[in-house]
């Protein structure tokens, strides 16, 4: 059995015992299959029940599972009484409470983003602040990309410059996010123009095309001269990308934490569900994703991400030092295990550039 089919089995068997959180109802597995399943007793059942599953993960690189439960993991006693393999695969488990994806959910402060200084002239840079030109809202500038055509392009969440994919092709995009603005920060500027977004839709994952989402908007740049692809002050966008993978380690740099670094914990098995609150787009409800990573901080830098890095950028360091993208933060769980008690939530980068036809830009006015 692969890694991934036991994880969907575990997730099976969950729908079945009434373990799930939300309304999701998978196939029963069969008898032969569940008995894979080691460790099962009647107070294992009982306490996940409890606790209830919010979501099923895998790591490639540890060879194991993870269950991601909506409530505080259990004491040392009672995960004696919790199911431990799926065939030869050990089972872990973790608090994975996912966060609301709520455009209101940043807190303004100090001076969230840098600026660049190039010859004579200063430059925005990626991982800063942005935000659409009409709501008073802050997420991050992920990086510079660019079409088939040369022309220059930010890259970001949908829900920070695509309105939850209500904002007309045009809208100015600011920086910093008007939710920064202020009489002792950097004057506001118009860093560019919403020009389209990939599907994010709400709907049950059986009746909605959920593969086709991912929280991704591109806007034109403005003024070229304006801006850097140099992350803040840590290191400049890579060139290339990578497939996200569970062992990894990153980075990023956001709007709120700044430059951090962690590890990824797990892929999560999709459909994997995000509940999405935009009140001033209208947009509210659950979201289902095919492909979402699990990304834990370091315990000496504390959480990975907060509420307005949505959008970071997140870059893998290979064995010869060289940089390449691999993934963008969406959203985030509760771990009250995890540094700083939270988990990002990642989608993979490669696809999100594929399906808007662009490429990274590195090295402008570094």
């Amino acid at each position: 059995m692969e890694l991934k089919d036991a994880a969907a089995l575990l997730r099976a068997w969950a729908s079945r015992e009434g373990m799930l959180f939300g309304d999701q109802v998978f196939p029963d597995p069969a008898p032969e299959d569940v008995n894979l399943i080691s460790g099962r007793t009647v107070t294992g059942r009982e306490i996940l029940r409890s606790k209830q599953i919010q979501a099923v993960g895998f790591s490639e690189a540890d060879a194991e599972l993870l269950v991601y439960l909506r409530r505080a993991t259990p004491g040392k006693k009672a995960l004696e009484s919790l199911p431990d393999f799926v065939e030869d695969f050990p089972i872990k488990y973790r608090q994975g409470a996912t966060g609301t994806v709520d455009v209101n959910a940043p807190v303004p402060f100090g001076a969230p983003y840098a600026l660049r200084g190039v010859g004579n002239q200063v430059r925005y840079t990626c991982g800063s602040s942005i935000s659409v030109g009409n709501v008073r809202e802050a997420g991050t500038l992920g990086c510079l990309v660019r079409d088939a055509q040369g022309e220059l392009y930010g890259l970001s969440n949908n829900h920070v410059s695509g309105s939850c994919s209500q904002a007309p092709i045009g809208l100015p995009i600011v920086a910093p996010g008007i939710l920064d603005v202020s009489a002792n920060n950097q004057a506001p500027f118009t860093i560019g123009f919403h020009a389209g977004a990939l599907q994010l839709i709400t709907g049950a994952a059986d009746v909605v095309p959920y593969q086709l989402n991912s929280d991704a908007a591109k806007f034109r740049i403005n003024n070229p001269q304006q801006v850097s692809s140099y992350q803040q002050d840590a290191y400049d966008t890579p060139a290339t990308t990578m497939a996200l993978a569970a062992g990894m380690d990153v980075e990023k740099v956001g709007r709120t934490t700044g430059h951090k670094v962690g590890v990824v914990q797990a892929e999560i098995l999709g459909p994997f569900s995000v509940p999405y609150h935009a009140a001033a787009y209208d947009f509210s409800g659950p979201v289902y994703f095919d492909s979402v990573f699990a990304i834990a901080g370091l315990p000496a830098s504390g959480r990975f991400s907060d509420g307005g890095d949505s959008g970071s950028l997140i870059v893998h360091r290979d064995a010869g030092g060289n940089m390449h993208a691999v993934g963008i933060v969406f959203a985030g769980m509760q771990d009250n295990k995890a540094p700083g008690s939270w988990v990002t939530l990642a989608l993979p980068i490669e696809p999100i550039l594929a399906s808007l036809g662009m490429t990274l830009v590195s090295g402008h006015n570094i």
